[in-house]
């Protein structure tokens, strides 16, 4: 739409005819600019539509002050499509609501965008009636009929998420509701007819009300919850389901279970946290993108592939629609990464962090060229976060460079204190060097690989992975610093 509009405005400026040049001893006086001429002020001279266009891409504050340009401009701000952030809106954030009040009151036009982060209500009891009042009337207003997108939020404190919410459901496309309490009981169930995207952030809902919400988006694409309370179990099924994204959904134990997802192709999961999970993906047939997968989950079973401490109990089943997979273990573990790799033949690239924080034991030690436990790898990328360059990094490291023929790259992430002290040149290029020779890169299974050292950037880069943009082909790829 904002390209749409300049190429109006463009459009419009250029039939606005030039002054004529005039040159040499016998030319004219230049005429006086009449009144009406708006002092060469262009802009004004646009269609009244594409006025519209640019004041509906400024911020809400910014919008209201195109009243003071001109005359002309003053009407146009009561009729344009809103996009209403309470972010920067009121120095004292707790008159916000009463500043809103007064625009969805005066405002004519419809409004696009809601964002209310976060909303503050005053301590005193008869100002937090009045002001929840004004918060319950906001959706009866014409403005927010059509609602495109919303992100409603509160303080860290238990509110009533207000029931009439739902009354711009048929509209709003993209959703993302935090720190509140979801309605105990929703009749009839809410219906989003064109909502695609979902955030759930700290609500309290029941395990009851979960299920009918999912139901009601008919074409929701991605889902991300993230500290849902008062759900010990949640259970997805959904036809049109492309997404899932969770982050610490679980303070104490659950389970996850997705039921019945034929288009589901990511599956983002939390890094492990306090509390414990069990994962059950029964019917996702389309699935490409998985991880992070712990022996944190105390049970996980895949499209009948179970797991115990992320080790296969039976090898008979395997998966060959997941290409890319995130692994974490509290050191290199390589006797389970082979065991997950049997049950995912056709991963094309694989992350495995590092984290000793896990504190979980490791199964016995898997020698690099052994022939009897070295499966089939298509392995294109390996990515080792963490890599300290240690012996068992090393012979990790070095069962890939020794056995996956069509690899390509290997991206070692070194820990910070070696990162900082090769840039500083305290430790020199021949621990690299030294390196390359134990990983036996010279001899390696693929005549195309390459090794590259860089700085890890696992520290807080899998909390909150991106289940919306699916744009972004690798969810788990960071940006990363290369060692010269």
């Amino acid at each position: 739409m904002a390209a749409a509009g300049m190429e109006e405005a463009a459009a419009a400026t250029a039939s606005i005819p030039k002054k004529r040049k005039s040159g040499g001893a016998g030319r004219c006086m230049p005429r006086k600019r009449a009144r009406h001429d708006n002092h060469g002020d262009l802009i004004s001279r646009l269609p009244h539509k594409v006025h519209r266009t640019i004041i509906s891409l400024l911020p809400t504050k910014d919008g209201a002050r195109t009243q003071l340009i001109a005359r002309s401009w003053r009407p146009l701000w009561r009729s344009v499509p809103l996009n209403i952030c309470s972010h920067g809106l009121c120095r004292n954030q707790y008159k916000c609501i009463s500043v809103i009040s007064k625009i969805l009151s005066d405002h004519h036009g419809p409004t696009r965008c809601f964002h209310l982060d976060p909303i503050r209500f005053h301590r005193d009891k008869q100002r937090f009636a009045e002001e929840t009042a004004q918060l319950e009337s906001w959706f009866h207003f014409r403005a927010l009929a059509n609602l495109q997108e919303l992100n409603i939020s509160f303080e860290d404190k238990r509110y009533q998420l207000p029931s009439s919410v739902l009354l711009c459901a048929s509209a709003i496309v993209v959703a993302r509701i935090s720190f509140c309490d979801f309605p105990k009981e929703v009749t009839p169930l809410p219906s989003f007819p064109l909502l695609k995207k979902l955030s759930l952030c700290c609500v309290y809902i029941t395990e009851d009300v979960f299920p009918g919400l999912l139901s009601g988006c008919h074409v929701l694409e991605s889902l991300y919850l993230e500290r849902l309370n008062d759900v010990s179990c949640f259970r997805i099924s959904s036809k049109t389901l492309t997404s899932v994204g969770l982050c610490n959904c679980f303070l104490i134990q659950g389970e996850l279970i997705i039921e019945d997802a034929p288009r589901l192709e990511r599956l983002l999961l939390p890094r492990p946290g306090r509390g414990t999970y069990t994962l059950r993906v029964i019917r996702a047939p389309k699935l490409q993108i998985l991880g992070l997968l712990s022996p944190c989950i105390s049970q996980l079973e895949i499209a009948n592939i179970f797991f115990k401490s992320l080790g296969p109990a039976s090898l008979k089943n395997t998966m060959r629609t997941v290409k890319i997979l995130a692994l974490e273990f509290s050191v290199a573990d390589l006797d389970a990464t082979i065991g997950v790799l049997r049950c995912f033949p056709c991963i094309e690239k694989l992350y495995v962090n590092f984290m000793k924080w896990l504190n979980i034991p490791v199964n016995k030690h898997v020698h690099p060229t052994d022939p009897v436990k070295c499966p089939e790898i298509n392995l294109k990328e390996l990515v080792l976060n963490n890599y300290k360059g240690s012996e068992q990094d090393v012979c990790f490291a070095k069962f890939f460079v020794l056995n996956a023929q069509v690899l390509k790259k290997i991206r070692l992430g070194v820990i910070e204190e070696i990162y900082f002290r090769l840039k500083l040149k305290k430790v020199s290029k021949e621990w690299m060097a030294h390196q390359y020779r134990l990983l036996e890169v010279g001899t390696s299974a693929s005549p195309d690989v390459q090794v590259e050292f860089v700085a890890s950037t696992v520290g807080g880069n899998y909390m909150r992975l991106d289940a919306h943009d699916l744009s972004i082909a690798d969810p788990f790829a960071p940006s990363y610093s290369q060692m010269e």
